[in-house]
């Protein structure tokens, strides 16, 4: 059975980070323009640049549109589930953290058909793919379990 303590984290910090998400993309989508130059940060490393992505991760194309929507939304069920089964406070931000980021990109499908994306990275023209909060939240969130469990079999072996 699922304890209530085990939703908790796992929901605040996915309220924390969709709303975080949210909010940027609400300050980006009012302060800039699509035609704009890149608003400089750090020099040509970390920019603001607003864009719309009508497709899947890093803008690539798996399919129809719906496919996208439905895989977010299994997606986001598995991560809910697994997450719940998780019995340490860090796993649990970090699955509200990927299911936060998660449902600020579906959110986004769900009101424009695309997802607002506004961080550039890169030096000169090497770029990588604009991106926004909720991207950054599930590939941190991905990075660190993998970590996690590299080093958690490590020790069990």
């Amino acid at each position: 059975m699922v304890q209530q303590k085990s939703v908790r984290p796992i929901l605040l910090f996915a309220f924390i980070s969709f709303t975080l998400d949210q909010l940027t993309k609400l300050y980006v989508v009012n302060y800039l323009s699509p035609m704009d130059p890149p608003a400089e940060i750090i020099g040509s490393l970390l920019r603001l640049k607003l864009t719309f992505n009508p497709y899947g991760v890093f803008g690539l194309s798996i399919g129809p549109a719906a496919l996208n929507y439905v895989l977010t939304v299994i997606g986001i069920i598995v991560l809910f589930y697994v997450g719940l089964t998780l019995k340490d406070r860090t796993g649990l931000i970090v699955f509200g953290l990927l299911i936060g980021g998660a449902l600020g990109n579906v959110a986004d499908r769900l009101r424009f058909g695309y997802v607002i994306d506004f961080i550039d990275m890169g030096i000169g023209n090497l770029r990588w793919f604009t991106y926004n909060l909720a991207d950054a939240f599930i590939t941190v969130g991905a990075v660190f379990l993998l970590v996690r469990e590299i080093l958690f079999k490590k020790k069990t072996q």
